[in-house]
């Protein structure tokens, strides 16, 4: 795979990494309102949490756009590393090593969200 779809790749998975670690202060910022009980901080928490959502969809939606760019061996390849495939040569190293963090961003994220959930809408959460 050329060096610009890695580099144009790793741009997309930096772009990801900053709207999830956004999400990731967002929420904890919610799970603190849900301690104290306000209601009204956490509505607003939630609401600001559409923008690094929003990005999240815009990056992965250009990240997909790129792939579908590629020639189908490229594609497949990139396919593989953003699905936590290692890398197979040092070029790939860097976008192989992103997607991991990205990964373990995500994991926090959903983790926290989950526990945010249950308390803000008890039996009515997404999360059962």
């Amino acid at each position: 795979m050329e060096a610009k779809a890695l580099l144009d790749a790793h741009v997309q998975l930096k772009r990801i990494y900053t709207a999830l670690n956004e999400a990731l202060d967002l929420t904890r910022q919610m799970a603190d309102a849900a301690d104290r009980n306000d209601e009204v901080a956490a509505q607003l928490l939630v609401s600001m949490r559409q923008e690094p959502t929003d990005k999240l969809a815009g990056a992965y939606q250009a990240l997909d756009q790129q792939r579908q760019a590629l020639s189908e061996a490229d594609a497949g390849r990139l396919a593989a590393l953003l699905r936590g495939a290692g890398a197979e040569t040092e070029a790939e190293a860097a976008l192989a090593n992103q997607v991991g963090l990205n990964g373990r961003v995500l994991k926090q994220l959903v983790d926290l969200d989950r526990v945010v959930n249950r308390k803000l809408a008890r039996e009515k959460s997404v999360y059962k």
